[in-house]
């Protein structure tokens, strides 16, 4: 990882950022994911005083605008979307290595449609070959194998 993300803290400059914004940016980008503004669930951001005037719940039920809509150049995809690439040869032919591996292992979130789609692609393999994935043991990288 890049050693300005992990050493640095951001310079938030008063002629740019209100208090209130420093804060929200602070609190977003805190290092321990444990006490980052949002690691209890969006209602820790959307209470935060900068979002003070903000009508989340016409904005949640869609009945006003937001009032910020990024541009389409900008990677702004909902969750759902985010993972939702065309299948291409280079992504398929791409093996991740152990380092690669490594840098996911405390990760403590999943995708429910990726997963999802996970699922749903091995019960096609299984049924489409007629051959059971199990798991091979709680302490394999692996998830399953073929039997």
């Amino acid at each position: 990882m890049d050693a300005a993300t992990l050493e640095y803290d951001p310079e938030l400059d008063s002629q740019h950022f209100d208090e209130k914004a420093a804060d929200l940016c602070r609190r977003l980008l805190h290092k321990d994911r444990n006490k980052r503004l949002g690691s209890n669930g969006s209602k820790e951001i959307m209470e935060h005083p900068w979002f003070k005037h903000v009508d989340w719940a016409g904005i949640i039920a869609d009945t006003i605008p937001p009032p910020f809509v990024p541009a389409r150049d900008v990677n702004a995809a909902s969750q759902s979307e985010i993972g939702n690439f065309a299948h291409s040869k280079d992504v398929s032919d791409t093996v991740l290595t152990v380092d690669d591996e490594s840098i996911y292992k405390e990760w403590d979130w999943t995708s429910p449609k990726a997963f999802a789609e996970e699922v749903m692609e091995v019960l096609i393999y299984e049924r489409s070959t007629g051959i059971s994935l199990v798991p091979i043991s709680s302490t394999s990288s692996c998830c399953c194998a073929i039997i």
